[in-house]
């Protein structure tokens, strides 16, 4: 089993994603609203590092948060949830197109599996 996770700040590209996923038998993701670094210290009233600091000016403070999306999936599945987020989202080389990982599970409870 692997944990999956996809996190992006394009938000309108996560229904897209749960309904490519359910088509192809996935289900069980959850999506929770999450926030980058660089946003959080924008957001707070302690002063960043300097390196920070400077970049504050290009952040919109205003911005919708980001989400992350887990799923608990047998390791077979992980290569269909990859190309659903390819095929949703592109290559997550290009700069600001999100992130995906996986992370081993070594047990669980509540998780029915097929």
């Amino acid at each position: 089993m692997q944990l999956f996770i996809h996190i992006t700040n394009h938000v309108e590209t996560v229904a897209p994603l749960l309904n490519k996923l359910m088509e192809r038998g996935i289900a069980g993701a959850t999506v929770v609203d999450c926030k980058g670094m660089l946003s959080a210290i924008s957001e707070s009233d302690v002063e960043p590092p300097p390196i920070f600091g400077s970049l504050r000016e290009y952040l919109n403070p205003k911005r919708e948060s980001g989400k992350m999306v887990f799923i608990a999936l047998k390791d077979e599945d992980v290569p269909l949830v990859k190309e659903a987020v390819h095929e949703v989202n592109g290559c997550l080389k290009a700069p600001n197109t999100g992130i995906l990982f996986t992370v081993p599970i070594m047990g669980w409870e509540g998780v029915p599996h097929k």
